[in-house]
This record gives structure tokens, C-alpha cells and sequence, in this order.
């Protein structure tokens, strides 16, 4: 079986059935990225967070993450995580924000059912084989940049 999707930032659920996951295709764009492959089996979380040039954020309820959990949003440099939850409302990412006071939503993924990690650089073409990973609920693609990478297709 072969199922193929355009990825953008608004998808990134790239199959919803489960089965066995053994080659990725990865077609990316004029930005370099960094892909995760994931069984698609913890929903992310969506909160609106304030931060300034620091590691230091505030949320709304830190007790839904994990140290780990990769963040995605504006004035959020490529793969940073939680580094550590100082307390019901305070964390501390592996990087500083950029873009100065802001106050949005953040996407917070936890990445422990990580199945691959890429680094896709800029105008480049990727396919993997080998896998053999059994994903339950389907597979979950993320990116650090979704806005040039183009295709991703996977075999199964």
C-alpha cells in the first residue's frame, strides 16, 4: 500500500489508520527543516503562551507537558524544547525566543513516540527504507519549517 500527501502546516497527519511504516520520501523546499516521524497516538497542545528574548515562557497550564516536548510558533528557533517546568505556569525552552514581547498560541508535541528524526536541508530530495516500524494509530509528520517542505509520501 502507498499513501502520499502534501504537507502544510495545517496538516500534518499524514495517515489516521495504522499499519507498518517502511520508507519515507521526503521532498523539501528552499528551507532547511527538521522532520520528526511519529505514531500519531498523543494529540498536541495548543497554548497561549507570553515570552522576550528568553528561554523563560509563560503558559497557561504547565502540567501538560514533558520535558522533551518539541514547541512550535512564532519567534521559536528550529527544534526547541521543553528543557524544564519550573512551575504551574513557568517553563524553560533549550533556546531563546526571538521577535521580542509576545503574546500567541505555541504548539507543544510531545516527541517520546518518535519513530525518525531528519535533518532535510534546503532544496533537497530524501527517500528511507527499512523502517519496519508497526505505528498503532497512524503516523504523524512534524517539521520545524513546514513552509517549503513540499511533498512527504510514505510506503507501507
Amino acid at each position: 500500500m502507498f499513501n502520499a500527501t502534501r504537507v502544510t502546516t495545517e496538516a500534518t497527519i499524514v495517515s489516521s489508520t495504522g499499519g507498518t511504516f517502511d520508507s519515507l520520501n521526503i521532498f523539501n523546499g528552499g528551507t532547511a527543516s527538521i522532520i520528526y516521524v511519529c505514531d500519531n497516538i498523543i494529540a498536541p497542545e495548543l497554548q497561549v503562551s507570553t515570552y522576550n528574548n528568553d528561554p523563560t515562557v509563560t503558559v497557561e497550564d504547565s502540567t501538560l507537558f514533558n520535558v522533551g516536548d518539541l514547541v512550535l510558533g512564532t519567534g521559536i528557533p528550529a527544534d526547541t524544547k521543553v528543557s524544564s517546568i519550573t512551575n504551574a505556569t513557568t517553563i524553560e525552552l533549550s533556546a531563546s525566543t526571538t521577535g521580542g514581547d509576545t503574546t500567541g498560541p505555541l504548539t507543544f508535541h510531545n516527541i517520546s513516540n518518535n519513530i525518525a528524526k531528519f535533518h532535510a536541508a534546503a532544496d533537497t530530495s530524501y527517500f528511507h527504507h527499512g523502517f519496519g516500524v508497526i505505528c498503532r494509530k497512524g503516523i504523524k509528520v512534524l517539521a520545524t519549517d513546514f513552509s517549503n517542505l513540499e511533498i512527504i509520501t510514505i510506503h507501507n
